[in-house]
């Protein structure tokens, strides 16, 4: 039994849900406890949530949660951003500004790879229960090269591979489709 974690984006806001479910449906809760209120989208449509990233391999439900609390916060950018465009986000119009905080995938995925990073570094605790190796299925790949190019690292316990999607959102992965969560 492979137990996993997903992340959901949203394909209007670009938003992100974090689930160790395979649809986001199956528990719409995630919303109210992962996105902010004024920033919720008023209803939950499976059709417009898609995977971004599904990361499986997890040995124990443990591990599997511990990845989840920390994938599920919210990220920080992958480059902190630098004076002018600080001075420039705060010029915006407050509707734009709205809009910009709803683009959360640079953040995620960057927090996804901080994620693995923290657990890296508490080897002796954790590396037991997360277990020999975790592979990330990515909807882009594109973002492990940006991950390392922001100076970030993914251990060497976790390989990379593609999601392959059916329709747009239904996963087809033979490894996915197997696994009970």
């Amino acid at each position: 039994m492979s137990l996993g974690v997903y992340l959901f984006r949203n394909i209007r806001t670009n938003q992100i849900l974090a689930t160790t479910e395979k649809s986001i449906l199956a528990r719409p809760n995630l919303v109210k406890s992962q996105i902010k209120p004024n920033q919720r989208p008023s209803t939950l449509r499976p059709d417009h949530w898609i995977p971004l990233v599904a990361a499986t391999g997890f040995e124990s439900k443990k591990a599997q949660d511990d990845v989840f609390m920390l994938a599920s916060q919210n990220g920080h950018p992958l480059i902190p951003p630098a004076k002018a465009e600080q001075r420039e986000y705060l010029l915006k119009k407050n509707k734009d500004k709205k809009i910009a905080e709803m683009d959360m995938v640079e953040r995620q995925v960057a927090q996804l790879a901080r994620t693995f990073i923290y657990i890296d570094k508490l080897k002796p605790q954790t590396v037991k229960q997360v277990g020999a190796q975790i592979k990330l299925f990515w909807q882009d790949r594109s973002w492990i090269k940006k991950i390392e190019d922001a100076g970030l690292y993914w251990p060497e316990w976790v390989a990379h591979d593609d999601l392959e999607l059916k329709r747009g959102s239904i996963i087809v992965n033979p490894e996915l489709r197997s696994s009970t969560h």
